[in-house]
């Protein structure tokens, strides 16, 4: 039977390989794979949360692994939020530039077929 030190030191292996399996698929642009994976991780997350702090108070290295993986996690949740920033600047540079077109674009007519009201025919 495996101890509640061991289950969290494996859950924690796992979740280190998924935090490297997430930074794979960001740099992919992968953003459905990394939903995949956050909600893999989710479990293992809450139980760690729930018996983590036990194991952590005991072992050093497990604490430290810890420390590290949530670095790494607010450090993705950083990059994921510049992201999102670039993205909504960027849909308001696009909505900016779509209002002045809508302004100009009557001046320069419809820009549809030109109709051909008085042609000379020889």
């Amino acid at each position: 039977m495996e101890t509640v030190a061991q289950t969290c030191t494996r859950l924690l292996i796992a979740l280190e390989d998924l935090a490297s399996q997430e930074a794979a698929a960001l740099d992919a642009r992968d953003f459905a794979r990394v939903v995949a994976i956050q909600e893999r991780a989710a479990p293992l997350v809450e139980h760690l949360g729930t018996h983590g702090p036990a194991v952590a108070g005991r072992d050093p290295v497990f604490r430290a692994r810890v420390v590290a993986l949530h670095a790494r996690r607010r450090q993705t949740g950083d990059w994921l939020a510049a992201q999102v920033e670039h993205a909504r600047e960027e849909l308001h540079r696009m909505a900016a530039s779509q209002r002045r077109v809508a302004q100009i674009a009557p001046v320069y007519g419809r820009g549809g077929p030109v109709s051909r009201q008085l042609c000379a025919q020889g």
